[in-house]
């Protein structure tokens, strides 16, 4: 008892030290499971068979809304790398007016899903859109990479997943590469993939203001052709 006393002041420090890293360590827990929950996840997968004829289903497996922006592919053709880009007014997932659910874009809540149309369709429209070569023969692979924007400050996430092709009996066959979707959160990646869509967004501009003739179309537009747009929709109510 009479160590106890005479060293009561080193105990002391030293209860008040472990009783302090014992915080420390329940608030790094804390933290890490909070982290962890706001933590972005973007599923990627197939649906309905890995044939051409197969759907491309993405999820958001987060504990936050997110809203999908676009939808990026890479083409791996004779050893080579095209990027491309799977957007509404590419075809990839046409919609009528009235119908604009059936966009590649748009929010995803929690556990919700949204059909990105079939595989062979990105495939074709991203060929398309690429500057891939004539002489070239073999797509080998594709690469769907999902932008999309968080509720907490506008972050940018994305998922990835690669899918190997397989060419027989006149079918073509989409097979993962990996079991589960890549996530793609260092800011460097981030960064990469918002300059990309920049770049794929001016290019889709570019090719719309090079105009088929040749001549550059004028910024703006007749206010009339919106009355008369508006008029052509009601005369198609009421066709309906």
């Amino acid at each position: 008892m009479s160590w106890l006393v005479d060293n009561r002041e080193i105990i002391g420090l030293a209860v008040q030290s472990v009783t302090a890293m014992v915080w420390v360590v329940y608030l790094q827990l804390l933290l890490s499971n909070f982290r962890r929950e706001r933590r972005s996840k973007i599923l990627i997968t197939r649906v309905a068979g890995g044939h051409e004829h197969g759907h491309l289903m993405v999820g958001n497996m987060g504990a936050e809304p997110i809203f999908v922006k676009a939808v990026l592919a890479d083409l791996e053709v004779d050893g080579q790398t095209y990027h491309s880009i799977a957007n509404d007014s590419g075809g990839f997932a046409p919609f009528t007016d009235d119908d604009p659910s059936r966009s590649i874009k748009g929010p995803l809540k929690s556990a919700d899903y949204r059909d990105l149309g079939r595989i062979s369709d990105l495939v074709k429209i991203a060929y398309d859109l690429a500057d891939i070569p004539k002489s070239a023969h073999q797509i080998e692979a594709v690469v769907v990479t999902v932008l999309a924007e968080s509720s907490r400050d506008g972050v940018l996430v994305a998922g990835r997943q690669c899918f190997d092709v397989y060419h027989g009996r006149g079918h073509m066959r989409f097979f993962p590469r990996n079991a589960s979707t890549l996530q793609l959160r260092s800011f460097r990646k981030r960064r990469e993939l918002a300059r990309r869509m920049d770049e794929m967004l001016a290019q889709e501009a570019k090719a719309f203001l090079q105009g088929e003739d040749g001549k550059r179309p004028k910024r703006g537009a007749d206010l009339g052709q919106i009355g008369r747009s508006e008029e052509a929709r009601a005369e198609a109510e009421v066709a309906r």
